[in-house]
């Protein structure tokens, strides 16, 4: 006569489960958002971060000029020494990692051999991968093309600011009848009496009386 076992079904709770390293463990999400100048709002790109799924608490943000490489920046700063394998970073631009080409490949291959994910609203996420080398490449290229077309159009209007006869640059401390004032009395009265008077420095006089 055959005899057949059967395995009695496991309750829920009790089945095996994997290690956490074969699950594939979520590494944290971080959020990284800058303005250039103390008057813009960061608020817009809080807001997109935390819509894209990154916690309000993991969102450094700062108000610092772009021309800033990434390693003079406090905020990006602690970003780089709080993130680690399995973490993904967001930003909404790509300039937002760094101010050249140069500056933003570093930034990105660093983060890509700490297995770090960086993900660029609208761009896609970048990882050390193929595809992630080739993607590295072609946006940090558009990013310093758009950046030198930026620049161009900049000196274009300065260009045709001057040639219409608008002085650039800052307007001077002292003017015409001033400087005259000083080259009649300096001599009579001494170089600090004058810088005081007229609130510049003793070499400001010097260099007024001399011309």
């Amino acid at each position: 006569m055959a005899v057949y076992y059967f395995r009695r079904k496991q309750p829920e709770k009790h089945r095996h489960k994997s290690p956490p390293e074969l699950q594939g463990e979520i590494g944290m999400k971080y959020g990284y958002c800058r303005v250039s100048t103390l008057g813009q709002d960061l608020k817009e790109q809080e807001d997109a971060l935390a819509a894209l799924g990154v916690p309000k608490a993991s969102i450094f943000k700062e108000k610092i000029s772009g021309v800033i490489r990434s390693d003079g920046r406090p905020q990006f700063g602690r970003i780089l020494r709080k993130i680690q394998s399995g973490d993904e970073l967001v930003v909404m631009k790509l300039d937002r990692l760094g101010r050249s080409t140069l500056d933003i490949l570093t930034v990105i291959q660093t983060l890509r051999t700490q297995g770090v994910a960086i993900t660029i609203h609208g761009v896609g996420t970048i990882r050390d991968d193929m595809m992630g080398s080739l993607t590295m490449n072609l946006l940090a290229s558009f990013a310093e093309f758009e950046r030198a077309i930026i620049i161009d159009r900049t000196q274009s209007g300065r260009r045709r600011a001057i040639a219409s006869g608008v002085k650039m640059g800052r307007k001077p401390k002292l003017s015409k009848q001033a400087r005259k004032a000083i080259r009649e009395r300096y001599g009579n009265e001494t170089g600090a009496l004058l810088a005081k008077e007229y609130g510049v420095g003793l070499r400001t006089i010097q260099r007024v009386a001399a011309s």
